[in-house]
């Protein structure tokens, strides 16, 4: 069963970055001085207490023709307050996809203040970050200044 279950995850994992997104909100929600941290607002809906969430990370600061970010998936499970990387890619300067892995990590309750579990915590209790300002893609956040 366990086999199975990798094989699904890993289809679902799949298609949440090989689509192409019908809907994309992007807002940042967190940031350091060299990261800004967006969430698809749109991934943010669990379907049967679960839901797979879309993140970026962003250079908080550079050239706005610079395009290199990543984007992650991470899958929450509402019931149990649990979290699990998924798959990553990095995308270069110019947008273009230089890099694609999935990490195999355990399903973990994160603490609230971590970027997990904030996500969790948008997702499972239906909060959203406050005070954001939306992006149609992550390039439009970078265009946009990396404001938000």
């Amino acid at each position: 069963m366990g086999r199975v279950t990798t094989i699904i995850s890993g289809m679902v994992l799949a298609t949440a970055f090989a689509a192409p997104a019908g809907a994309e909100t992007w807002a940042r929600f967190s940031s350091t001085d060299r990261t800004a941290y967006l969430v698809d607002l749109d991934s943010l809906m669990p379907t049967d207490g679960a839901a797979t969430i879309r993140l970026a990370r962003v250079p908080a600061a550079g050239d706005t023709g610079d395009l290199s970010h990543e984007a992650e998936v991470v899958m929450v499970r509402c019931a149990d307050r649990q979290a699990q990387s998924g798959a990553t890619v990095t995308y270069g300067p110019t947008g273009e996809e230089v890099d694609r892995y999935t990490e195999e990590t355990p399903w973990e309750t994160p603490s609230a203040n971590s970027l997990y579990g904030l996500l969790l915590g948008f997702s499972c209790d239906d909060t959203r970050p406050a005070q954001v300002t939306p992006y149609p893609t992550i390039q439009a956040f970078i265009a946009g200044g990396r404001k938000g």
